[in-house]
């Protein structure tokens, strides 16, 4: 596993949790800019997995210093919460921490934090 993905096991239903991140990224000041529904699209080509959701999502006042510092960022950017269905009652959550990921691009380490603290805000439940 990649030492820079943050990764927890919740005791709480796919959908639930699915529901309940994507209203707390709004809730937040974040955009949900995207949604991958994994398991639909490889279901079209006869692959069976479990339930598997990417929500991708950024806050848009963080654009001007990324593009201001080092653009190539915009390459680890927009932040991604991915939940994987483990069975009927429990679900896995990971995402990319934003202060490894960004650290080697001319970026404050400090808006890195900030981006780490507000997305550790969204999944304080």
């Amino acid at each position: 596993m990649k030492a820079h993905v943050i990764h927890q096991t919740l005791p709480v239903p796919f959908g639930q949790l699915y529901g309940a991140l994507k209203k707390r990224i709004a809730d937040h000041g974040f955009l949900l800019l995207h949604e991958i529904d994994t398991q639909a699209i490889v279901a079209k080509h006869g692959v069976c997995i479990a339930p598997l959701r990417q929500l991708l999502f950024f806050h848009p006042k963080y654009i001007a210093e990324i593009m201001a510092n080092d653009p190539l960022a915009i390459n680890d950017i927009p932040l991604k919460l991915v939940l994987h269905q483990l069975d009927e009652t429990t679900t896995q959550l990971s995402f990319k921490n934003p202060v490894d990921s960004l650290q080697d691009y001319g970026l404050k380490p400090e808006m890195a934090a900030e981006l780490l603290k507000r997305v550790q805000g969204i999944l304080s439940f």
